[in-house]
């Protein structure tokens, strides 16, 4: 797809110069055809003889090649103002002097003639020339008003960015847009690049009611998040759901850096801005003692969450950085990443299943990690449901294996993600989970190693997340699926969740664990409908969205407390830390054996039953035991397919 779009891109800039090409090419055979004129029209108003006849022609050759050098530094005739006309003049007076002094050396009987007639045909040529510009200026404005379907577009801001997008759709002949004009607060200019200003970002609502606006664009590319945010609640204000135009924004300033402003450098609002906070922000500097020339091992680091975990580890400078995971191919991806973009090649790809006690153990006796981020599990919760087996195996019993090696070989540092879902528990996943912060917790005080656990939220745009799901749906047309439009769930972005995995990870004390405050939640129909609108669609009319039903083991809000849970603050605003009690892992340690026992004999029921006793808030789905360990659900004998992943 990003193939696509840069192929889609370097299509239109070659479109769009050619255009400029033909137009350059088309403005020079007319001012050949007026500079012809105004040396005709001068010679009979100075009364030449055709004794000048080759005169005339020099002359005439004289003014084009003149207007021609300042003609071909034109972008285009898309606009006509101060500085067109000074480049205009420019060429007359270079032309004129260049022609005064062929006429002074060159002896001639019409010599006196020929001065009037330099003078008379240079002040012709500049009056035709301008008027040529400025008719091809309100024709093209003409046409741009009567684009077929065109969007009616309204631009935030009025500086450099705001004139170089105006000018970049105008350019476009082909592009859908309309520019109704500039948008901003307290600014003293009538106009930007030929284009109005119509008022205040505090009349948006008017604007965008009375002008019938379709599509606004932040052309301000270091507005916050609060005022991206502002400008979308505005165009909002009073208006239904299939009233209210889109919202894009002009890239970052970094982004624009060394390239021109194009209408493909436009961008949606970005995901993660629905999330209506600012990013989290973290103390790097706490961080870099704990990373820089250690040894850090990442489990599942092909995944989401791991390769993120990645890209920020190697900013630290880790001495070396291990990857374990399962997929080759994801493992592949992420150690391409990290040596082409970032630099960085001490990396060592370990193929491993987290729950092969002997490969595990292999690796942690060759490399010795210090630091060890356990962020391999599965998380799929209708997957899950379907296959407890493998999920125990791999979330419980790999959890196990992943941190006695890191005991054992004197990791300072275990650090396990978990889930929100782990908190009164209604899915396997969720389960699961919640017995990997309970073992975790039970080693703490059992070596040197200290175990730490952070639980976070959904995070957007992870692969299988509702997020990519949603603008896939979009960009097959619809229409978007969700279980229940009362669901709501926390969000974060992936690089937020790996900040604070890294952070809780410099604070964090044996056997902590630590949540997040992930702002508001946010209803799951809201968020598809915003997708919608991001894609430049609207809800319902052009995508429709479809309530099916909740799934085995969803819940419709999520908690990120127990009952038996408190939380205490942190010297990190965004990070708090559960207070719960602690198990013995010599109480847990027969649970485990149990469990192990089930999973060999693929016992998904005597599985639940274990864990269920040490964690007895858990409450299983009524539909539960419709599923198999195979992963079908079973339905009077049959089996159906059951692998959503939404």
């Amino acid at each position: 797809m990003g193939a696509v779009m840069q192929d889609t891109s370097r299509g239109l800039h070659l479109s769009n110069r050619g255009i400029r090409t033909e137009l350059r090419f088309g403005l020079l055979v007319a001012d050949f055809g007026l500079f012809v004129a105004a040396v005709v029209g001068a010679a009979a108003v100075s009364d030449v003889h055709s004794a000048g006849i080759l005169q005339l022609a020099i002359v005439t050759c004289i003014f084009f090649v003149c207007g021609a050098y300042v003609q071909f530094r034109y972008e285009s005739a898309r606009t006509f103002d101060f500085h067109d006309v000074l480049r205009l003049l420019a060429g007359a007076v270079s032309g004129t002097a260049l022609a005064y002094m062929f006429v002074w050396l060159v002896p001639s009987p019409l010599y006196h003639s020929s001065g009037r007639l330099v003078a008379v045909a240079a002040m012709i040529a500049f009056v035709l020339r301008m008027l040529v510009r400025i008719a091809l200026v309100v024709l093209r404005t003409w046409i741009m008003s009567r684009r077929p379907n065109a969007q009616r577009v309204a631009i935030v801001g009025v500086g450099i960015h705001a004139s170089s997008l105006v000018r970049a759709i105008a350019e476009d002949r082909d592009l859908p847009m309309r520019v109704l004009g500039c948008i901003d607060d307290g600014t003293t200019v009538k106009r930007v690049d030929g284009v109005r200003i119509l008022g205040t970002v505090d009349d948006l609502p008017q604007l965008v009611s009375t002008l019938r606006i379709d599509s606004v664009i932040v052309a301000v590319p270091a507005a916050s998040l609060q005022f991206i945010n502002r400008v979308k609640e505005l165009c909002t204000t009073g208006r239904d759901a299939t009233q209210v135009p889109t919202v894009k924004v002009l890239p970052d300033a970094s982004e624009l850096l060394n390239e021109k402003v194009t209408v493909s450098r436009i961008r949606d609002i970005r995901l993660e801005d629905v999330l209506d906070r600012e990013p989290v922000v973290i103390d790097t500097a706490s961080l870099r003692p704990h990373i820089e020339n250690q040894v850090v091992l990442v489990t599942g680091a092909g995944g989401s969450i791991g390769a993120e975990l990645c890209r920020q580890i190697v900013t630290f400078g880790p001495d070396r950085l291990l990857l374990v995971g399962h997929g080759e191919n994801s493992l592949f991806a992420i150690d391409r990443e990290l040596r082409t973009t970032y630099g960085f090649t001490r990396i060592k790809l370990l193929l491993a299943d987290v729950g092969d006690s002997s490969a595990i153990r292999s690796i942690f006796s060759r490399y010795n990690p210090r630091l060890v981020f356990h962020a391999a599990a599965h998380k799929h919760v209708p997957i899950v449901e379907g296959n407890i087996c493998e999920a125990v195996r791999n979330n419980v019993l790999g959890t196990r294996t992943v941190a006695l090696a890191a005991a054992a070989h004197g990791a300072a540092k275990f650090v396990l993600l978990s889930s929100d879902k782990a908190v009164k528990p209604t899915s396997v996943m969720g389960l699961t989970k919640r017995m990997a912060e309970l073992l975790c917790q039970s080693f703490a005080g059992g070596s040197a190693t200290e175990f730490v656990t952070v639980r976070f939220g959904n995070v957007l745009g992870s692969r299988g997340s509702v997020v990519p799901v949603f603008k896939q749906q979009v960009a097959s047309g619809g229409p978007i699926t969700i279980t229940h439009r009362d669901m709501i769930r926390y969000f974060m972005t992936i690089p937020e969740a790996v900040a604070l995995v890294l952070q809780a990870m410099s604070m964090g004390r044996d056997g902590e664990v630590f949540v997040l405050d992930m702002g508001d939640p946010i209803r799951i129909v809201d968020l598809a409908e915003n997708i919608i609108r991001l894609c430049g669609l609207r809800p319902y009319d052009d995508i429709d969205i479809v309530e099916t039903s909740v799934r085995p083991g969803e819940k419709l809000f999520e908690e990120i407390l127990t009952n038996s849970e408190d939380f205490t603050r942190t010297s990190h605003q965004r990070l708090f830390i559960a207070k719960q009690d602690r198990l013995d892992y010599a109480k847990l340690a027969d649970g485990i054996a149990q469990l192990q026992h089930a999973v060999r004999a693929s016992d998904w029921r005597y599985a639940l039953a274990v864990m269920q006793r040490f964690v007895p808030d858990y409450v299983a789905d009524p539909r539960l035991h419709a599923f198999s360990t195979n992963g079908h659900a079973t339905t009077n004998g049959h089996t159906s397919s059951s692998l959503i992943s939404a």
